[in-house]
């Protein structure tokens, strides 16, 4: 079945329906206040689980870091506007951040930020990235792919 806008009576269609239309797919794409609240939440109780591991363990606990943490989030979001899990190049994270450490830890699908850093302790790269005693620094992003699906990233450096 053709869509209504497909047939040759489009330009029947009313325009302010078709205003409105368009008007409401710009506000889906747009993140809400409520997911930038609930980003933020899954970001601090990422980064609070990652301390608990890591205090366990007698190791330093790490801060949050501008820079670092800029890096975290756009990759959440790269990855949730892609729809796809990949690592970005540390190279320009090192460079722009002044570190002389760096690495990061990526994941989707996980629900809150207690999940996906359980998720991380159990893969051995990952949980070896949290439990690196020369980090000091920690980013963490999270964002949602249109499906609600969370992408996460973390960023740990050393100065």
């Amino acid at each position: 079945m053709r869509s209504p806008l497909a047939t040759p009576f489009a330009p029947l269609v009313p325009l302010t329906l078709l205003l409105t239309l368009l008007l409401s797919a710009a506000t889906v794409v747009a993140p809400t206040p409520a997911h930038a609240a609930g980003a933020a939440a899954y970001e601090r109780s990422a980064h609070k689980k990652t301390n608990a591991q890591r205090t366990k363990r007698d190791l330093v606990a790490l801060r949050k870091q501008k820079c670092v943490q800029r890096f975290a989030d756009r990759q959440a979001r790269r990855m949730a506007r892609q729809e796809r899990m990949y690592h970005q190049d540390l190279g320009p994270v090192l460079k722009r951040c002044d570190l002389s450490r760096v690495a990061e830890n990526v994941a989707y699908g996980y629900p809150s930020g207690k999940a996906v850093v359980k998720g991380w302790m159990g893969s051995s790269g990952h949980r070896a990235n949290i439990l690196t005693a020369q980090y000091r620094l920690l980013g963490v992003g999270a964002a949602r792919d249109d499906d609600g699906r969370w992408y996460a990233a973390q960023v740990f450096g050393r100065k």
